[in-house]
């Protein structure tokens, strides 16, 4: 049985610090085979269409340092891992695109800028998917109102079990067909909740722990909310502070 680590939508430097010192951690004393970050690792947050903070000094050496210092950490106690692209790192490639006489030069591509390779990390641009098993990896594109409808509409587009990022919820979408039961997961979060860009947003912190059986590709996935931003529960076991 292979065991993954997936996570998500950190959105460094808009990333819960706490938080995501807790999830390393934890992935450091459960050795899984492998890691996803399953996109939105970074914001890539000048690069962004959107109004900006301009006294926020928030640039790209910033979270290529923050995300350099995560692989490292995953790097020793970790077989096997993936960096799939979310819309967020896409940006990179879209201004590559508004300036072509950049586009071409291979050494801006964002695995290269991100030093993806010097940490063992593979690398899927926006859109790529993993799959565990019978269970499909990819960030996700599309957003709806309530938690679990995401995955649903996600299962409906791929018509199989799959798990997505992208909302920043956690949620489960069951569906039973001629070929068996099949489920979609939203993965949750974990960047702030107090982002300055959206308020009060319906978004919840979390993970997910998959088991994989490698011979007949069944999958079991815990999802893991995280509680007040200082523990959670895996198994019976308390993570984190009382």
């Amino acid at each position: 049985m292979n065991t993954w680590v997936i996570v998500n939508d950190l959105q460094i430097p808009w990333h819960d610090q706490p938080v995501l010192d807790l999830v390393v951690s934890f992935v450091k004393e459960l050795r899984p085979h492998g890691v996803i970050l399953n996109g939105d690792v970074v914001d890539c947050y000048d690069l962004s269409d959107f109004d900006r903070n301009p006294m926020k000094d928030y640039g790209l050496n910033r979270e290529i340092d923050a995300s350099g210092k995560l692989m490292a950490a995953l790097v020793p106690v970790t077989k096997e891992r993936w960096w799939l692209g979310g819309n967020h790192e896409d940006r990179f490639r879209r201004m590559l695109w508004r300036n072509p006489h950049l586009a071409k030069v291979r050494a801006l591509r964002f695995p290269t800028i991100f030093h993806l390779g010097d940490y063992g990390f593979q690398w899927k641009p926006y859109g790529g998917f993993l799959t565990l098993g019978k269970l499909m990896v990819t960030h996700g594109s599309q957003v709806l109102k309530h938690s679990g409808q995401t995955g649903r509409a996600h299962f409906e587009k791929y018509g199989t079990s799959i798990l997505i990022g992208h909302t920043h919820r956690l949620g489960i979408y069951y569906r039973r067909n001629i070929r068996g039961v099949h489920a979609a997961y939203e993965n949750g979060c974990l960047c702030r909740l107090d982002p300055e860009y959206v308020q009060a947003p319906d978004w919840q912190q979390g993970f997910s722990v998959v088991h994989v059986d490698p011979n007949k590709g069944w999958f079991n996935v815990q999802q893991i909310p995280i509680l007040q931003r200082r523990r959670f529960f895996y198994g019976p076991d308390l993570v984190g502070k009382r």
